[in-house]
């Protein structure tokens, strides 16, 4: 029975590399050798932690991946023998549960579940930003959603990889964005980028607010899911604002002050996961290097080495952001040496 490495969290805020058995192959199923996995910062943190919806023990966590097809069953049309695909991850014998499962070493799974990227291989530093193009969907979907135009004020609640994402993204239709964020390696990370960004808890927080949007803010973006926080930016929102909840709520000791949305009739939105649409846009933006996923990696790592990074997504220290694995290192290098990418 063929065999593969994959990420276990065995139990809350534990994990460790396993080797698992692949489950057969059906007439609708492809395998596929990993190139590289990235780590979904919030999504994963959250799940390690025990604290994401519907997370279950002992399981393979991840839904960023991209690898090389090696074999399609007898019912697979669209994709072919070295196709570069984007998927979750597939299917193993043993009794571990899916947390979408794509950090594993090589996968079994239902062709219909994977993109199609490429017929040849891409280059190193487009397989290590086009992994996260699920994340980044989820960042585009939300500016779709909050409807965001050319001079709007946005506020964004949280620094991090999906707030990065949106912030580029409003950037991208002439708005303004700027961030409330608690964390000052985050802070700093963001004015590296170029962005504002401020602590709430600093004595000139609200003058910089006001002198930023004097009227109020057009938006809100909470990706931090932090009820006190979401109640602070409100104050700082004009009336007929928007507010777009996109993050998990998991503290049910402190509920957000609907009272203070109403008095400024505001527009409540919530997104949860990504339409087909977001990630072919998403794609896009981070082919055309619209979408800087590159600013936003700060390690990668060997799959030997893997377990260093969930380390410091658990500590959070050294700071941390775009987390990428490489599964295949010396096939990339050869042909980066190769194409001279």
């Amino acid at each position: 029975m063929e065999k593969m490495e994959a990420v276990v969290f065995t139990e809350a805020n534990k994990f460790e590399m396993r080797e698992l058995t692949l489950k057969d192959m059906g007439p609708h199923d492809i395998s596929v050798r990993t190139l590289v996995t990235a780590v979904s910062p919030g999504t994963e943190r959250w799940i390690l932690k025990g604290k994401h919806a519907g997370t279950r023990f002992p399981c393979v966590p991840g839904y960023h991946r991209i690898g090389i097809v090696e074999k399609c069953g007898g019912r697979v049309k669209d994709l072919h023998p070295g196709d570069i695909v984007y998927g979750g991850g597939g299917g193993w014998q043993e009794d571990l549960f899916s947390m979408w499962g794509a950090h594993c070493s090589y996968s079994v799974e239902d062709a219909a579940g994977c993109r199609f990227i490429s017929s040849f291989l891409p280059d190193k530093a487009e397989l290590e930003t086009t992994v996260f193009t699920m994340a980044s969907a989820v960042g585009y979907k939300g500016i779709r959603f909050l409807e965001i135009k050319g001079g709007e004020k946005i506020l964004i609640i949280g620094a991090g990889f999906i707030g990065l994402c949106a912030a580029q993204l409003a950037v991208l239709k002439n708005a303004f964005p700027v961030f409330m964020e608690t964390n000052s390696d985050r802070i700093a990370f963001a004015k590296e980028l170029g962005f504002r960004a401020w602590n709430p808890g600093d004595k000139g927080f609200d003058r910089a607010m006001k002198e930023f949007a004097p009227e109020g803010t057009d938006a809100i973006y909470d990706t931090a899911g932090v009820a006190p926080a979401v109640d602070i930016a409100v104050k700082y929102a004009g009336r007929w604002s928007r507010l777009l909840l996109q993050a998990q709520y998991f503290d049910r000791n402190n509920a957000i002050d609907i009272d203070g949305i109403k008095m400024k009739e505001m527009t409540i939105k919530t997104t949860c996961g990504v339409d087909s649409g977001d990630w072919d846009s998403a794609f896009t933006e981070i082919r055309k290097r619209r979408l800087r996923i590159d600013s936003l990696i700060t390690h990668r790592f060997l799959s030997a080495e893997c377990l260093r990074g969930y380390e410091m997504l658990l500590e959070g220290k050294p700071f941390n952001l775009g987390i990428v694995f490489f599964w295949d290192r010396d096939l990339i290098e050869r042909h980066s040496q190769t194409t001279g990418r």
